[in-house]
């Protein structure tokens, strides 16, 4: 029989709070963020329906800004959908926009780049409200060597050192588009922005740099870690909850400048450099 083909592509937008999810990808007999969707899609179109996500994330990890995409017989009146969806979807995820997009379009394989962010809360005292979306580290910490290290691992580079082993992706090169981080106030933010990430790239990264920020490592020991290509000499994997998915990045003709301008109000040098 002959598969027919859906007439409509969409984009859905929306954010979540990934702590009692375990993980964004569906698996059997968990909670996850893909299968929430999957569940309350197959109530509203009385089918199931396939998402495709821009890219997953482990358990733990938040997202203000991920994109999947669906297919649909019928053409949806956005306003009307996501207040349906909102309607009966995990209270920790938050549909923000349904755009309907041309078929080449792809969640995952369309994607220019992702952006991810780690909170560090410097803090001598613990935060109530930072405390599920931050890592805590009340010590001292050397942000201008941090930053010094990161500069060491930008642009195109082999990242296995910064890879958890026995993955099943055999990748290992990525292109790190920018890398900051900048101390405000008491909260440290670590922002990467690459073509793709590695199974625990992020929360290795930041590992090792809380070594260089304490100062129990120099600065120029990440050039030594990334030239290495071995896990085992690169710092330990920082907690998950720290990391947050910021947003996603795609051509300019699939006409998402509305989200980016969303996402990224008063840091819009940040996405120029990644241009």
């Amino acid at each position: 029989m002959q598969k027919v083909e859906k007439k409509f592509r969409y984009a859905l937008i929306f954010e979540f709070l990934g702590t009692s999810f375990s993980g964004s990808q569906v698996q059997p007999g968990q909670k996850t963020v893909q299968s929430e969707f999957e569940r309350v899609l197959a109530i509203l179109f009385k089918r199931g329906v396939k998402t495709i996500f821009a890219g997953r994330t482990d358990s733990g990890v938040h997202a203000s800004c991920q994109f999947l995409h669906f297919d649909a017989d019928e053409e949806l009146a956005p306003e009307k959908f996501i207040y349906s969806i909102n309607a009966l979807i995990s209270d920790d995820i938050s549909v923000k926009q349904l755009i309907k997009v041309d078929k080449s379009f792809h969640a995952q394989k369309s994607g220019k780049y992702r952006w991810y962010r780690y909170l560090i809360n410097n803090k001598s005292n613990r935060s109530v409200l930072l405390k599920d979306i931050s890592m805590r580290f009340p010590g001292n910490l050397d942000v201008d060597a941090m930053q010094k290290a990161l500069n060491y691992i930008t642009g195109i580079q082999d990242f296995t050192s910064f890879k958890k082993v026995n993955t099943e992706n055999p990748a290992r090169e990525c292109n790190l588009i920018y890398a900051s981080c900048r101390k405000i106030s008491d909260i440290i933010y670590i922002d990467l922005i690459a073509n793709r990430f590695l199974y625990n790239m992020v929360r290795i990264i930041v590992g090792t740099l809380l070594e260089i920020g304490t100062g129990s490592q120099k600065p120029e020991r990440m050039l030594e870690i990334i030239r290495a290509k071995d896990r085992g000499v690169a710092g330990a994997t920082a907690e998950a909850k720290g990391l947050t998915l910021i947003r996603a990045g795609y051509d300019e003709k699939y006409n998402f400048n509305m989200i980016k301008t969303e996402t990224t109000t008063n840091e819009q040098n940040i996405l120029c450099q990644t241009k």
